[in-house]
């Protein structure tokens, strides 16, 4: 009877920099590149997220690292029913795009596969 949220801390494939564990070794020498979770939080601002940080991550990852977390809240309305689609969709999405722009053949497949738009690749 109560709304539920639904978050994460970090997702590894878009919204981290860490060059000593979750983006070590990106094909791209992007591991360290802040832009990507900064950008990760930006687009669950504009998707629609509850609540949306960035921190430095834990662990190895405290002074070395940049993460961006989310929370969406799902209450039963169609406003929060609209904001849940757009940010389950684009938080992820950013995962993708992050991959494909590294240089990955697989991340280009799974956008392909899965019509995510691809920015930088527009017009190639």
């Amino acid at each position: 009877a109560a709304p539920i949220v639904i978050g994460r801390d970090h997702l590894d494939c878009g919204s981290v920099a860490s060059p000593y564990r979750e983006t070590e070794a990106m094909l791209d020498g992007s591991d360290a590149i802040a832009d990507w979770p900064l950008l990760n939080a930006m687009v669950n601002v504009a998707s629609g997220a509850s609540w949306v940080s960035i921190h430095h991550g834990g662990g190895v990852g405290i002074g070395r690292s940049i993460h961006a977390g989310q929370v969406t809240v799902a209450d039963g309305t169609k406003l929060a029913g609209e904001k849940i689609r757009r940010v389950l969709t684009n938080d992820p999405g950013m995962g993708v795009i992050r991959h494909v722009d590294a240089g990955y053949d697989h991340a280009v497949d799974v956008a392909e596969e899965r019509n995510v738009r691809i920015p930088m690749r527009e017009g190639e």
